[in-house]
């Protein structure tokens, strides 16, 4: 009984280094389109400030804020389709939902990391896959204290490693309830782009809770 159950395990772990982590032997050299991020990703626009729940503040003035998502979550993701996007003129708060993406077939919820009213809306076709394209633009109404409460570039690398390493909690834990396999996936491999899809809606539940969250 025990070894059947050492083999079950060892079986479910070379499944999530091929289907998650992507370190499957066919594709080595090819992990650089599939990871979720990369040195490049890590580079931050210096004029961006970035929240918790991984929207990005650009602002263009003292009246004028563009909001977007940064790459680790569209990487995570592997790419979102907005929807329902908040009306103009809505007054909105640090945490309100300014648009939603279904993923897997679950309705993810994206939320405003400043306080103001909506000016405009990118209402476009397609999924959005680019980190510096933006979604809501913004007339804040407190940016000084706003923005004494988002992540600076300077801080952002830093801040997006300690996520990947988060977010490789969340895989392993979710797709091996012992946890053994927590000890043997630090040693730098990549997540699939798009990793989060391969799993059901409890952990695309978790996954907002953990990362959305402003």
């Amino acid at each position: 009984m025990v070894a059947v159950l050492v083999i079950l395990t060892f079986a479910v772990l070379v499944l999530i280094d091929i289907i998650v982590f992507n370190r499957s032997p066919k594709r080595a050299g090819n992990t650089r389109a599939m990871q979720v991020f990369n040195s490049k990703d890590t580079i931050m626009p210096r004029e961006y400030y970035y929240s918790k729940g991984h929207t990005w503040v650009n602002l263009e003035n003292e009246s004028k804020a563009r909001i977007g998502l940064d790459g680790f979550l569209l990487n995570s993701l592997g790419s979102v389709h907005p929807k329902n996007f908040v009306n103009v003129g809505t007054e909105v708060k640090k945490g309100d939902v300014l648009f939603e993406s279904n993923v897997n077939h679950v309705n993810l919820r994206f939320r405003s990391p400043i306080h103001g009213t909506v000016t405009e809306v990118n209402n476009f076709d397609g999924s959005y896959k680019d980190p510096e394209k933006w979604c809501v633009c913004i007339k804040p109404v407190s940016m000084k204290e706003d923005l004494s409460n988002l992540i600076s570039s300077s801080s952002a690398t830093k801040w997006v490693k300690s996520e990947f390493r988060r977010l490789k909690d969340l895989l392993i834990y979710s797709s091996e309830p012992t946890g053994l396999a927590t000890a043997t996936m630090y040693d730098g491999g990549n997540i699939a782009e798009g990793a989060i899809n391969y799993f059901d809606e409890n952990v695309i539940k978790d996954f907002e809770e953990l990362f959305l969250k402003v």
